[in-house]
């Protein structure tokens, strides 16, 4: 048996940034693994990004009228996409495998499970200790009867390793991952259709921004299933067939289940040693990352905070795993979920940073809410793209806090993380008047916008 001062389950973002807080104040740790290095954030996340960038370059190199011969014929080897991907990750892994030796992090691989509430045991070894943390991330979520098969019906653990050619997709689920995939492929040439059971594509944000994207998907042939169920979905010979619950049938190369997650919670034997879970399998935490059993955390996708809204970011889950670390060693600090900056890779992005509108309208009486067309910004001018927009989000009047911005367009993230320390910090919308920024930008725009509010630039506020 091992006595170590940290037990982590799970090398995701946040089991890898808890390990290494804690070896850098002097804990003895030990780093359990059963799956990728840095999880679904380096398997799922960096590889769908490592696509987004290569399906960017490529509409670029296809696009017309930039005084330059565009290649409309450039097509796409899914093979050498793969090799690419699998490369980069393979360097990150080597890179965070060297930290972890460095700082003396004991890494195990393998799928752990409990035997006591200080004990764990995985292929046949046992370690103990003070404390444990779970970060064992989630999982695809699949309805009922559906079977993925890794090759026609793919989850988004499957489509980053695509190496054979296709064609035609078909996915359902037009939240944020199936957004991101059917932007992705669309621009790989990919006939895409996307179905989903709400109103509108990314309907976890505003009506403006759910009908920019829509508006997007048609003019890249992206054709659009709203408020349809999907009844079944199955492989048929080298095909995916799927059936929609109007007895509609579509058949593609390839379907991706894209519906979410669910936690990976289940088999570790919480149970067996008190460790609560919600309805929904996720770890019971409190503000601390403590679950109901004193000296075991939890943090990341597996867990749910009472009081935070459902929040799955790699860097949502470094930072909880941070904040774990700190509270094991009693330095009771609060975690604030208002500033979380966030990026949707569909093309052009989507980016956003604390309440968009209509959150801000259901809290406040009165919210102040400005748009600042990208047509207005020099540096999207120059890049002859016009369409998208920065939208300030401001407190009623008397209050200058800012509330939340969205921004769609080109580099719309370059702006979030600015936005993210002065909500973080309460610095009213009025300091970015009197801030420089660097021309020709886009983080211009989001001063434009401050300038309209404050009435020292034409343009229309929304009261």
């Amino acid at each position: 048996m091992s006595d170590k001062d940290l037990i982590v389950l799970g090398a995701g973002p946040g089991g890898l940034a808890a390990a290494m807080e804690a070896a850098s104040s002097g804990m003895r740790v030990v780093l359990i693994n059963g799956s990728h290095l840095l999880g679904y954030g380096l398997h799922g996340a960096y590889k769908s990004k490592g696509m987004w960038e290569l399906a960017k370059d490529l509409r670029v190199a296809c696009k017309v009228g930039r005084g330059y011969a565009p290649s409309p014929s450039a097509c796409v080897d899914f093979e050498q996409v793969y090799q690419q991907l699998t490369e980069g990750a393979e360097e990150l892994s080597t890179m965070y495998l060297a930290q972890l030796s460095r700082l003396g992090i004991e890494f195990v691989p393998g799928f752990a499970h409990f035997v006591d509430p200080h004990t764990v045991e995985v292929e046949g070894r046992t370690f103990s200790g003070k404390y444990i943390l779970v970060a064992t991330g989630t999982r695809p979520r699949l309805l009922p009867g559906m079977v993925a098969d890794g090759r026609q019906v793919l989850t988004s653990d499957h489509v980053v390793d695509l190496r054979h050619p296709i064609g035609s997709m078909t996915i359902l689920g037009a939240g944020v991952i199936g957004c991101e995939f059917a932007s992705i492929f669309a621009a790989f040439g990919v006939e895409v259709t996307l179905i989903d059971s709400q109103q509108r594509v990314l309907s976890s944000e505003d009506e403006d921004v759910s009908a920019f994207l829509d508006k997007v998907f048609q003019r890249s042939r992206v054709r659009v299933y709203q408020k349809r169920r999907v009844r079944s979905i199955t492989s048929v010979g080298e095909r995916a067939r799927t059936e929609l619950d109007d007895g509609t049938v579509i058949e593609t190369d390839v379907a991706l289940i894209a519906i979410g997650r669910v936690a990976n919670a289940d088999r570790l034997g919480l149970e067996d040693v008190g460790v609560m879970t919600n309805p929904q399998g996720y770890v019971k935490i409190d503000r601390c990352m403590r679950t109901t059993v004193p000296h075991i955390f939890a943090a990341g996708d597996v867990a749910r905070r009472p009081d935070a809204e459902d929040v799955c970011l790699v860097h949502v889950a470094e930072a909880e795993g941070r904040h774990a670390v700190r509270a094991m060693q009693g330095l009771d600090t609060d975690l604030a979920y208002q500033h979380v900056p966030f990026i949707i890779f569909t093309h052009p992005m989507v980016a956003g940073v604390g309440d968009n509108e209509t959150m801000a309208r259901a809290k406040y009486p009165d919210p102040r809410v400005v748009r600042f067309e990208n047509a207005r910004n020099h540096r999207l001018h120059a890049m002859r793209s016009f369409e998208g927009f920065v939208k300030l989000v401001v407190g009623p009047q008397g209050d200058d806090r800012i509330l939340g911005v969205r921004a769609v367009g080109p580099q719309a993230d370059t702006l979030i993380g600015e936005v993210s320390v002065m909500i973080e910090h309460g610095i009213p919308y009025t300091a970015l008047l009197r801030s420089f920024h660097a021309h020709p930008s886009l983080s211009e725009s989001l001063q434009n916008a401050a300038r309209v509010l404050a009435g020292r630039l034409p343009g229309s506020v929304e009261l």
